[in-house]
């Protein structure tokens, strides 16, 4: 509670808090009050109540005015406290720089100045800088009341320096403005090569090219001409600008260097009608100074008495509010002691920039972050004849929107050439440099030795653009492009040189030199053609879009169109076994086993049943023998294919049975399998396979589906501009392409999967070649235009005549010659007739009658080879058989000849008889004659025959 009371107490309500409060706690509100008293007086203590203000001024006029406008303030209680004063201290400006800065060494810094007011000296230019130079070191605030070079704009030089003046760099500002009223979107600068040129230079291109404002009404700088001060002649730089298309010239230059440009400039016919020139202050004084030229003035520019009075308000007003809440502390006494540093005047030099006087003796008063003046007024002057100034606007700072406002009379204005009507500022150029790129239908390229192998009646020759390996290639080009070029030279009656892409592409926007500090984004390709002003225009199938449309102008569409994905018709591959096709492999081997399980099963009822077994008499008395394996092997595949069957059919019931069910499901598989064989083989494909840019299979990375299209192009712009689509973007992006051309022939390959393109090629494609199709419907719907340069004369005439050729059917007479072509009919009726069987789709089946064939042959051999050595066997057998039949006879006539033998020779023995004994005994020892035949002793496979022997 005492501390609430502290507070109470220190803003003066000290009697309505004692009354308020009960009177135990009287004593402690009397020692806190006691407490803060004793901590502002030591405040008041602390920072001074006596400032002084010193003042390096150009006359004794204006001494005199600092002086009355000092005593005044003192009596201001809105800007000086209670107790404070303000005291003078100034001096003459010497227009010896030497001398100013000893002077203010003692008459000022002596004095302990806390801020120095200079103007500018009546001669030479050097005197204020020596006192922001003098006073800088201590960083004793400066404030200028009349310097307006750019030099003391730079706060590593001149570091404490303020001013209530701009620079005369600030004039851009007003340039800017002025153009934008006009609606002049391509100026000409002209420039000394001093500070003040190359920083109006400078702020004018930063101002004209704010982000802040409309990007459509950005001002486009043609031509930089920068010259040295100390002109002779400007004849040669004026040709230069002759040439351009731009004719508002905006000049910075000194008075005798104006003089010496507006000499030539008249010279030249450069001060006409058509001719508009805006200049700065300088440029107005020249006694030549052309009638019709308009310049800038600075309002109270030479009220040094205003600038004294505003520069005194916002010190004071800085003072005040610095003294509530800073320490502030003495200045230095004077310019010998080096060694300290005055913080405080840093403290008060960012204390008076922050400063803001609304009603101003020259307007509303604010710095910037340098210090200088913004917020400054000026006269539009209008130079009329003899030389005479008019004002015909103003540029001032209003209350309501807090910014700057210009406003102008235009009817009172007179323009060169002492024309009242606003010239058009620019010239149109009537030879243009078309830009074109290869892409069918709208361009096609041919490469000739000779101009004069173009077609006249169709091509143009169109060699590729600023590329020295190419300077003795000459190419011819036609299309529907090239016949809109020729119908717009003749609707709005301009000639033109034609080249081709010199990469090749339409433009990309990249960053250049990537790893070096400095590195910028440009474009490339047809786009950065234009954009860096090379071409006039570009006729060709350039897409619009707003990445485009921000650097370049675009007309009409001259034709609508999508972006769609070109793929390859899928088709069925016809290998060797495409006839099994309409069935599953399991079907198939369901069906051989199926054929040999019913067989067996009929062989085994034929054979066990009672009535399979019995012989059937044939009527020439031959008996049929029963069903055996093979037979029924026969049977059941002669059944399933529908083949006659002439013999070994079952005789049971039960077979029979069987057999005619097998024959039913023999008839629905054959069915079926026709009918799936012409499903296959016959009927339409389906045409795509993918339904369009939803599809899950382009959305899923993890697919195996390749997609590309064209790098840097529009459809990849858009690709990049949709967040949707980012995935797919990042997959397809390392797959993308230099050129359509061979993308679309690796879709025909079968390399590319599919190919995101401009709806209107991939449809041409499409329609030339039957085998490819687009897919799903147009996505990012946009259109074809013809580009041209930001702001050039011509767009409003080539989209007029575009329109026009709409309405008078040219366009579409375009579209029947190059893109439609009957090419699409024939493809229709390609898919509406129905589809043949050809050898690929049959391969197979006439493969496997080659394969019976070869297999017939093969067989035949081995049966052929096999019987024959059956047949070898069999004659050895007979042999041996033969044979040994023959010596069983043999050894059967031995026997019986031994036994008629021996009872002869028992009697002869008896007789007596010796001859037929010994005849008897050769005959017994088998001694044989010499007309005998030698038998073996021993023989295995064949007996001699020994029927010829005689006792």
């Amino acid at each position: 509670m005492p501390a609430v009371l502290c507070i109470y107490v220190y803003n003066g309500k000290l009697s309505d808090v004692v009354e308020a409060m009960n009177s135990a706690h009287l004593f402690m509100v009397a020692v806190c009050c006691h407490i803060v008293s004793a901590d502002v007086d030591r405040r008041r203590v602390t920072n001074p109540t006596y400032y002084n203000v010193g003042g390096v001024l150009s006359s004794n006029e204006s001494v005199a005015f600092f002086k009355d406008t000092i005593s005044n303030l003192n009596f201001k209680d809105k800007y000086v406290p209670r107790g404070v004063t303000y005291h003078d201290y100034s001096i003459l400006m010497d227009p010896n720089p030497i001398k100013t800065a000893m002077n203010v060494c003692k008459d000022l810094i002596g004095h302990r100045v806390y801020a120095v007011v200079v103007s500018h000296p009546l001669t030479g230019d050097l005197s204020p800088a020596a006192v922001s130079y003098t006073s800088g070191f201590y960083h004793i605030p400066v404030i200028g009341i009349s310097s307006r070079d750019s030099a003391f704009s730079d706060k590593n030089i001149h570091v404490s320096f303020l001013r209530t003046v701009p620079p005369y760099s600030h004039q851009a500002d007003v340039w800017v403005d002025v153009l934008r009223h006009f609606n002049y979107m391509k100026v000409i600068v002209i420039h000394s090569s001093d500070t003040d040129g190359r920083a109006i230079l400078g702020r004018f291109q930063t101002t004209s090219q704010s982000i802040d404002e409309d990007v459509d009404r950005k001002v486009m700088v043609e031509q930089v001409i920068e010259f040295e001060p100390g002109l002779e002649s400007f004849i040669d730089k004026l040709m230069d600008m002759k040439t351009a298309q731009a004719r508002v010239f905006l000049m910075y230059a000194s008075t005798t260097d104006a003089d010496i440009i507006f000499r030539d400039a008249s010279y030249l016919n450069m001060t006409t009608t058509g001719y508009v020139w805006i200049v700065t202050e300088q440029a107005l004084d020249p006694a030549n100074a052309p009638e019709g030229l308009l310049g800038l003035r600075l309002v109270n520019a030479t009220n040094e008495h205003a600038h004294i009075q505003d520069s005194i308000y916002v010190l004071a007003s800085a003072i005040r509010d610095m003294n509530t809440s800073e320490e502030i502390y003495a200045p230095p006494s004077d310019c010998d002691n080096s060694g300290s540093i005055w913080t405080t005047g840093r403290l008060l030099f960012d204390y008076i920039r922050k400063q803001k006087l609304e009603n101003g003796a020259t307007g509303h008063v604010a710095f910037d972050d340098h210090g200088d003046r913004v917020h400054a007024e000026y006269d539009m002057v209008n130079v009329r004849a003899q030389g005479e100034h008019v004002a015909v606007g103003k540029y001032f700072y209003s209350k309501e929107t807090q910014k700057m406002r210009l406003e102008l009379k235009e009817h009172e204005i007179i323009w060169m050439g002492r024309s009242s009507s606003k010239p058009e500022g620019f010239m149109i150029p009537t030879h243009l440099k078309v830009l074109t790129i290869e892409e069918k239908p709208f361009v096609y390229v041919r490469r000739v030795d000779d101009e004069s192998e173009c077609n006249s009646a169709e091509e143009i020759l169109c060699p590729h653009y600023n590329a020295s390996e190419e300077a003795d290639q000459l190419y011819c080009c036609k299309g529907f492009c090239m016949d809109l070029l020729k119908e717009l030279a003749k609707a709005i009656n301009f000639t033109y040189s034609l080249a081709l892409s010199p990469d090749g592409q339409f433009g990309n926007y990249i960053i250049r030199n990537f790893s070096q500090p400095g590195a910028k984004k440009e474009w490339t390709g047809l786009i950065g053609e234009l954009v860096y002003e090379r071409a006039d225009m570009i006729v060709a199938p350039l897409t619009i879009n707003p990445e485009r449309a921000e650097f370049i102008d675009f007309s009409k569409p001259f034709k609508y169109q999508g972006i769609t994905i070109l793929e390859k018709k899928p088709s069925r591959s016809s290998t060797l076994v495409s006839f099994l096709q309409p069935f599953s492999n399991t079907l198939w081997i369901l069906v051989m086993v199926s054929v040999h399980v019913v067989a067996l099963v009929l062989y085994l009822l034929d054979r066990f049943s009672p009535f399979g077994r019995f012989k059937l008499a044939n009527i020439d008395g031959t008996e049929e023998d029963a069903l055996n394996l093979s037979s029924a092997i026969w049977f059941a595949w002669g059944v399933l294919l529908n083949s006659g069957i002439g013999e070994g059919t079952p005789r049971s019931f039960s077979a029979r049975v069987l057999g005619m069910v097998w024959a039913g499901f023999a008839m629905i598989i054959v069915a079926s399998y026709t009918a799936n064989l012409a499903a296959f083989l016959v009927l339409e494909r389906p045409k795509t396979k993918l339904t369009g840019i939803n599809d899950a299979r382009l959305r899923n990375t993890m697919e195996n589906l390749t997609c590309a299209t064209v790098k840097g192009s529009a459809v990849d712009m858009y690709f990049r501009r949709q967040v949707e689509l980012s995935n797919m973007y990042r997959t397809m992006e390392a797959n993308n392409y230099d050129n359509a051309e061979q993308a679309i022939q690796d879709v025909k390959n079968g390399k590319l999967m599919a190919f995101i393109w401009d709806s209107s090629r991939l449809e041409f494609e499409a329609a030339q070649d039957c085998e490819l199709v687009t897919a799903g419907e147009l996505f990012g719907r946009s259109g074809y235009g013809v580009g041209l340069q930001k702001g050039s004369p011509w767009s409003d005439l080539v989209t007029l005549a575009i329109l026009d050729f709409h309405e008078s059917g040219i366009m579409e007479g375009l579209d029947n010659k190059w893109i439609l072509r009957n090419n699409m009919l024939n493809c229709e009726e390609n898919e509406k007739t129905p589809n043949t069987l050809g050898l690929k789709n049959m391969a197979g089946v006439f493969i496997l009658v080659l394969a019976g064939i070869i297999g017939g042959i093969v067989l035949i051999v081995i049966e052929v080879v096999y019987k024959r050595h059956q047949i070898r066997k069999q004659k050895k057998m007979e042999i041996a058989r033969h044979a040994a039949d023959r010596w069983r006879g043999a050894v059967e006539k031995r026997k019986s000849l031994r036994a008629s033998i021996l009872p002869s020779q028992r009697r002869a023995k008896s007789n007596g008889v010796k001859e037929t004994g010994s005849i008897s005994l050769a005959v017994d020892r088998g001694v044989r004659r010499r007309d005998e035949p030698r038998v073996p002793r021993y023989m295995p496979a064949y007996t001699p025959d020994v029927s010829h022997l005689v006792v």
